[in-house]
């Protein structure tokens, strides 16, 4: 199925699937992880370590931590995010091809709390969504792209090749590509007011319905080294309620490994 457009009925499509998780998201189920290589989760060099706390509560014991890592291979860059909870297990992997300027080719993600695996791969405008469950249904789907795609490991260095005209008041628009909803949605980036010393992008849904939804995302940067100092927002990885997994609105915090960014 191809999608060539964005109608209303759409829209409120997308919006009923982003507030269903709200009323309780995907069951609980013990499934085999997919199968994760040493040389997925351990290559390149580390650029720095997330730690994932709850947005609003006051733990000082992150839920999660994960790491991004990045590797040159023939001119191009593999962007890997590795998420741990805090026995050490792996929660959800993801690695993504793209260009120095974090233009997208291809995503590879294992998402282990949902028994998933499967990947997004970008080409003649369009991309193609792979997902397999955890019990090896494989589903297919092919979206009309009318934008530039991020991803998880991809986003932040999207807008950090972008900084310094976002800082001028320009808004970028993306589609953000979520590999279990199997569609892009639309997103705008934007610069908003930060304290002294810090630059802070808005990560806004396109569309008003989904803006009803979900919350903008924040990424504050230190404007001196422009290196990442947090996130504010939906992240990736989902956390358990009862005999659910939910949504997780998170804050993580960065420190840094490599010199600055990439």
């Amino acid at each position: 199925m191809v999608i060539t457009g964005r109608s209303g009925l759409f829209g409120l499509l997308a919006l009923a699937g982003l507030v269903a998780p709200a009323c309780g998201g995907p069951r609980f189920q013990v499934l085999p992880p997919p199968a994760i290589a040493a040389t997925v989760t351990n290559r390149g060099d580390v650029v720095y370590v997330g730690r994932v706390f709850p947005l609003h509560g006051t733990s000082a014991q992150p839920t999660y931590v994960y790491q991004r890592r990045v590797e040159e291979q023939q001119g191009r860059l593999v962007s890997t995010h590795v998420t741990r909870d805090l026995g050490g297990a792996i929660q959800l992997a993801e690695s993504a091809s793209h260009s120095s300027d974090y233009v997208l080719s291809e995503y590879t993600l294992y998402a282990n709390q949902l028994g998933q695996s499967g990947g997004i791969r970008v080409q003649d405008h369009q991309a193609t969504f792979r997902i397999t469950d955890g019990n090896k249904n494989e589903r297919v789907h092919v979206e009309r792209l009318t934008g530039d795609v991020v991803v998880g490991p991809t986003l932040v260095g999207y807008i950090f090749r972008r900084l310094d005209g976002l800082t001028r008041g320009e808004i970028a628009k993306v589609r953000l590509a979520v590999l279990d909803r199997m569609e892009t949605i639309g997103f705008d980036l934007a610069a908003v007011p930060a304290p002294a010393g810090q630059t802070r992008i808005q990560m806004t849904p396109s569309s008003f319905l989904i803006r009803l939804a979900v919350d903008p995302v924040l990424f504050t940067f230190e404007t001196s080294t422009r290196k990442l100092v947090r996130l504010e927002g939906r992240v990736p990885t989902k956390v358990r309620a009862g005999d659910r997994w939910n949504d997780f609105d998170a804050r993580v915090e960065y420190d840094f490994v490599a010199a600055s960014y990439r």
